[in-house]
């Protein structure tokens, strides 16, 4: 019998670099906004800053809890799908893709993670 623990999370870190990385030079490459630029970088940051931080295989410096990770999600989560329309960004066709595309990648990240996995120690 295999005793070893198998760590659920390599696919949601994984995804999260993806998202990061996208979101931290997409915007410039297809010419948005200087405010389209500042969001998808903020929120590029912070998944880059949440992800090497969270105790994964794929993790930097792994001190945050997959819980702690999972509370970032939710809250940050939420105000990415609202913030573009709330400050127009959604207007523009090309943010707007990339704000959609994003989202539907964050949402799969979410939804392929075993949360109630046990946390390796």
């Amino acid at each position: 019998m295999d005793d070893e623990v198998h760590h659920p999370y390599p696919v949601h870190a994984a995804l999260d670099y993806g998202v990061a990385a996208t979101l931290l030079t997409a915007p410039h490459l297809l010419g948005t906004s200087t405010r389209a630029k500042v969001f998808f970088e903020a929120f590029g940051a912070l998944a880059t800053t949440v992800n090497a931080l969270t105790r994964t295989p794929l993790a930097v410096r792994p001190v945050l809890s997959l819980r702690a990770h999972r509370t970032a999600d939710l809250l940050a989560d939420p105000l990415y799908l609202a913030l573009p329309l709330v400050t127009g960004i959604a207007k523009e066709p090309r943010a707007r893709a990339l704000w959609l595309a994003t989202a539907a990648m964050l949402a799969a990240s979410v939804a392929l993670t075993d949360w109630d996995a046990p946390e390796p120690v």
